[in-house]
């Protein structure tokens, strides 16, 4: 264990130090704002890699966690679908007749909205929910 924690943190002081350097050399004006976006992609990806892998050993070292988990999941798929369902495509465009949202990503985002609301009221029932049985033990 204490060999990985070691790969870790040469891992993790390369990464901030190159992240150093690159905006470093962006203030001088040797890289452009491309190179940073790019450099933010793949850090993007690094972390989802890193948040993946552990995520499945974690399951595999601990199946019943891993059951729940992949229930919280299921539900979130399952608030996603209905919201998607019940959400419009309707076509959006401005005065001069451009379109600023196809049928598809309208439903899309309206879809998205549909699913921030259920999930916003679930989170407020639950946080109700929580402190009327509290004050009832």
């Amino acid at each position: 264990m204490g060999v990985n924690n070691k790969l870790f943190s040469i891992i993790l002081i390369a990464l901030l130090g190159l992240s150093a350097l690159l905006s470093i050399l962006f203030a001088m004006e040797v890289v452009n704002e491309g190179v940073l976006i790019m450099w933010c992609y793949v850090l993007i990806g690094i972390a989802v890699v890193a948040t993946l892998g552990f995520s499945v050993v974690g399951m595999a070292t601990n199946p019943k966690k891993a059951k729940s988990a992949l229930i919280g999941v299921a539900a979130l798929v399952v608030i996603c679908g209905v919201a998607y369902v019940l959400s419009g495509n309707e076509v959006h465009s401005n005065m001069d007749g451009d379109i600023l949202a196809d049928a598809g990503t309208s439903q899309l985002a309206e879809g998205g909205l549909i699913a921030f609301y259920i999930l916003g009221v679930i989170a407020v029932g639950t946080i109700i929910f929580s402190e009327i049985s509290k004050a009832f033990k």
